[in-house]
């Protein structure tokens, strides 16, 4: 999904851009010369873009002669260039998500316990009573899973996602969604847990806790911890202690 945006917005980008370099009306068939060898398209392609430029006020069309970039699209092409670095950033992030070795895990397991510091921190001192509630049915659903006989991967993912919600930053909350929606690491991080014997949901409930008290420090600390043993859990998993 990101390569395929990526590319459509990389060759509005890349129209708009040349466009703009250009102090005289640029027709289809120089886009065509310029930007053939890129994205191979032809000049009729061309064309219907740069007709969807017209309607969107982008460029300004200057008879037969072509066409120059109006001040709405330099605003675009502004726009366009920061999107496609945070494109460009998530991807990269998201490529590193994609194993699930030793290695990996650890290092997602680091970005979280960062991350997740502060989320807990700040949801200790932003929760409401609502907030507080739809935590413990959190905890609720988790069980249910694990008396069911399930591994709660997709509650233990809810929790920690509505604890980022709660904290009220959506920087800390889409980095997160980054490491959790994209890898392996979250079924495999529950998995190699079960395997080694740690007990699941504990942690949670003591991080709730802290949440209720409204104790910031204390939130942050039992965050950290949580995330501290299933770095210890992964590392005795692939120390050689599987069956």
């Amino acid at each position: 999904m990101i390569a395929k945006e990526y590319d459509q917005m990389k060759l509005e980008y890349e129209l708009l851009s040349y466009l703009d370099k250009q102090e005289t009306p640029v027709g289809a068939t120089t886009l065509v010369l310029v930007l053939d060898k890129k994205f191979g398209l032809s000049q009729a392609s061309i064309g219907r873009k740069l007709m969807e430029f017209d309607t969107l006020g982008y460029t300004e069309s200057v008879g037969r002669k072509g066409r120059l970039l109006t001040a709405a699209g330099k605003e675009r092409l502004a726009e366009l260039s920061r999107q496609l670095t945070q494109l460009r950033d998530s991807s990269r992030l998201l490529d590193a998500l994609k194993i699930s070795d030793e290695q990996s895990l650890l290092n997602i397991l680091v970005a979280r316990r960062a991350l997740e510091r502060e989320t807990a921190w700040l949801a200790a001192t932003n929760a409401s009573e609502q907030d507080i509630v739809l935590l413990w049915e959190s905890i609720a659903l988790q069980e249910t899973a694990l008396s069911e006989g399930r591994i709660p991967i997709a509650e233990d993912r809810e929790f920690h996602e509505r604890i980022a919600r709660i904290a009220g930053n959506p920087i800390l909350l889409h980095a997160l969604q980054l490491v959790w929606g994209e890898g392996a690491n979250l079924p495999a991080t529950a998995i190699i847990r079960k395997e080694v014997g740690s007990e699941l949901v504990v942690d949670h409930r003591r991080i709730i806790g802290c949440i209720v008290s409204h104790s910031p420090y204390e939130a942050a600390s039992a965050m950290v911890n949580h995330i501290n043993q299933m770095i210890e859990d992964v590392r005795t998993y692939f120390g050689g202690t599987r069956s």
